[in-house]
């Protein structure tokens, strides 16, 4: 099933990323640089964020006004800070979950590559609650919606003895230093772990790509201010909480499950976000990946040269003191967790080179999987097939899905297809070898579709080998029209690896003279209009879902009720009094003249409307002893209309009769919110109203 569901998703990805070829190429193509543009996004929410703050009040009055202030007095540059903050924080989240669901989808989440998988799940519990500090610092009305509903889901957990959910129900609870404690949490205490994540989420790579290029870095920051002129972020209103928005523009990039408290209870919601990210947490297991034999490192061929410990992408590989007494300085040590058996390293080794006959084949490092000695053998037995004038060797990659359709449709007189772990496998002196042994007339690297190599850098290494640019490379004997890189322009311009062994045949040379040459790179007339719509199509997804569709809040005509105490039952049984001859036995600094019991009953609340019960429940004390207060707090809509509302509360949970009522017509206009407190040095129910 799981193989299912990511052969199904590459249906999608490959359509989308052929796409974006025509765009931009594949050493630009945006889904290449996933994780790289969502640290660049980050960067942008970094520099605005710190425009924003040097103008941000941090107190319950100045919030608003302060946000307001620089959206529409100071426009020019506040209101495009404000937005552009505001749309690169949502543009993270597209590309962060495009990169999660790319790296599923082609399996690249699993075996030795768990580690980065398991350090990028924690990431999403700081990117998200880094998103909803900020909504909070507006203090609009989304803001107070986003606030209340965060402490119910957090007042379920049992962290708290008070409701933090009471202090957004009135201006007189809410104080100032909350907006200090939000700005702090936002500005400094969550990217700095954001910061640190990072960090630890790379820490196992070798050279991560952390910056995209700067075509791409550019093109993202112009449709992001584009977007931010064009549609500038707006506040929803000031914070009135004796009222409630009916709807609201709801950032669903980073408040999508908040709708779910509407019909859910804080447990199921806790539930879906924790059973989501054990899922996630556990996906490199399910099932687990069959480990594959690490790279093997023969000290009589390796002289230390540190090339494969360059070149590793997973940096599995690190250059160690020399052991076994040779006059070489250090040597290639592999370290298994790390390996993923992918054949780079071998095609790094200058030792890798099948011109050797007249010794075993075996270089300083190399793949058990496929060997270097087995490729040559396989090169040298299949090529013998081979008929005609043009003849094309193809190396494929083994663990690409396109490569088990490879040799059922290239497979011919003229064709044959070789399947290697990976490009980067294939060292430069097997190109030469094929072809000045006369075993083909021409060679194609398919490589992984655009690039976007299954290994991360073995694309980019071999490009630089078969280019002459990065050792070992390929000799300059070679004729480069008789190479083809599958991947790399003209040749991803012929389509897939079928176009690309034709049109390689058709540039072969003719006869004894000349060569019909590489295949033109005439201007592509698709670059332009795919890459403006693509940066149209993304900023326009980017603003969309930042405020639709909206939420709404209660339905139209309604009105809330928020019922917010705490309160202390009686104890499970009378103090008494105790005797003389009692005191006398205890320590004098433990003599009291009553013994009472710590525990407390619970407390039964009822709340109705017009005789009907809306609300009913026994709530426990809190507290490791059962001594302290019982906390009620509850949300609910009613019709916005005049009515009569009783309240009644027992302290001993037990009995009927109600130890203090409140019974009082109401007259509820729609969009009102009323708030029942119990007042402690009164004995008595309130109704809050405006």
């Amino acid at each position: 099933m799981l193989k299912g569901v990511q052969i199904a998703g590459q249906l999608v990805f490959d359509p989308l990323r052929r796409l974006l070829d025509r765009g931009f190429g594949h050493r630009l193509n945006p889904l290449n640089f996933l994780g790289a543009l969502t640290i660049y996004f980050f960067w942008i929410v970094l520099v605005s964020g710190i425009w924003l703050f040097i103008f941000f009040k941090t107190s319950v009055a100045g919030a608003y006004e302060s946000v307001e202030y620089l959206t529409h007095e100071q426009w020019y540059l506040g209101g495009v800070m404000r937005s552009l903050h505001r749309y690169a924080s949502d543009a993270a989240i597209i590309t962060l979950a495009l990169h999660m669901i790319k790296e599923f989808l082609y399996d690249r989440h699993r075996g030795n590559r768990w580690f980065s998988w398991v350090t990028g799940v924690p990431l999403l519990w700081l990117v998200i609650p880094l998103g909803i500090t900020g909504y909070w610092l507006v203090w609009d009305q989304l803001a107070w919606y986003v606030a209340l509903t965060s402490a119910e889901l957090l007042d379920w957990l049992p962290i708290f003895s008070e409701s933090m959910a009471r202090n957004f129900l009135s201006d007189e609870v809410l104080s100032d230093r909350f907006f200090t404690l939000m700005a702090f949490l936002h500005l400094i205490g969550l990217p700095l772990f954001l910061v640190f994540g990072i960090w630890l989420h790379v820490l196992r790579i070798n050279g991560p790509r952390i910056n995209p290029p700067r075509a791409l870095m550019a093109g993202s920051l112009i449709a992001m201010t584009v977007l931010s002129v064009a549609y500038p972020a707006l506040s929803q209103g000031e914070v009135d909480m004796t009222t409630v928005p009916s709807s609201l523009g709801l950032d669903w990039y980073y408040l999508l499950v908040y709708p779910l408290m509407k019909h859910w209870s804080p447990g199921w919601v806790w539930g879906l976000l924790t059973g989501t990210s054990l899922l996630l947490f556990v996906a490199p297991w399910m099932p687990a990946q069959r480990n594959r034999a690490s790279a093997i490192v023969d000290l009589d061929n390796c002289n230390g040269c540190a090339r494969c410990a360059d070149d590793c992408p997973f940096g599995a590989i690190t250059m160690m003191e020399r052991s076994d007494g040779k006059a070489y300085e250090t040597e290639a040590v592999v370290d298994p967790a790390l390996c993923m058996s992918c054949g780079i390293c071998t095609g790094s080794c200058p030792t890798a080179t099948p011109f050797r006959r007249h010794s075993v084949l075996s270089p300083g490092i190399d793949s058990p999987d496929m060997t270097a000695a087995a490729l040559r053998e396989k090169l040298l037995e299949d090529s013998d097939k081979l008929e005609g004038t043009h003849r094309i060797i193809v190396f494929s990659c083994r663990d690409h899905a396109q490569s088990a359709r490879l040799k059922s449709r290239l497979d011919d007189a003229q064709t044959m297809t070789v399947a290697i772990i990976c490009a980067g496998q294939l060292p430069p002196p097997f190109i030469d070898f094929a072809l000045s042994r006369d075993l083909a007339d021409g060679v194609v690297l398919a490589g992984c579709p655009g690039g976007d190599c299954q290994y991360r850098l073995g694309a980019d290494w071999t490009a630089l080998r078969v280019a002459r640019q990065r050792d070992p490379h390929l000799r300059k004997r070679v004729e480069s029209n008789r190479v083809a890189l599958g991947w790399q322009e003209p040749w991803s311009a012929c389509g897939d690896v079928s176009g690309i062994v034709a049109a390689l045949r058709e540039s072969l040379p003719v006869g004894t003279g000349g060569t019909a040459g590489i295949p033109s790179s005439r201007r592509n007339p698709w670059r332009v209009p795919v890459t403006a719509f693509v940066y149209v199509a993304f900023a326009v997804m980017v603003g969309w879902l930042s405020v639709w569709p909206r939420f709404q809040l209660i339905d139209e005509g309604n009105a809330m009720i928020s019922l917010s105490f705490s309160y202390a039952g009686q104890r499970i049984r009378e103090c008494r009094q105790l005797t003389q001859e009692e005191l006398n036995r205890l320590a004098p600094n433990m003599r009291k003249p009553q013994d009472c019991p710590r525990e407390r009953l619970p407390i039964r609340v009822v709340l109705s409307s017009n005789g009907d019960t809306l609300y009913e429940d026994i709530k426990r004390p809190t507290g490791l002893w059962k001594d302290g207060s019982a906390n009620i707090y509850k949300r609910l809509t009613v019709a916005g209309r005049s009515q009569k509302l009783f309240i009644g509360m027992n302290e001993s949970g037990q009995s009927p009769e109600f130890d203090f009522v409140l019974e009082q017509e109401v007259d509820l206009a729609p969009g009102e919110h009323l708030v029942v407190e119990f007042d402690d040095i009164q004995k008595s129910f309130v109704f809050k109203q405006d």
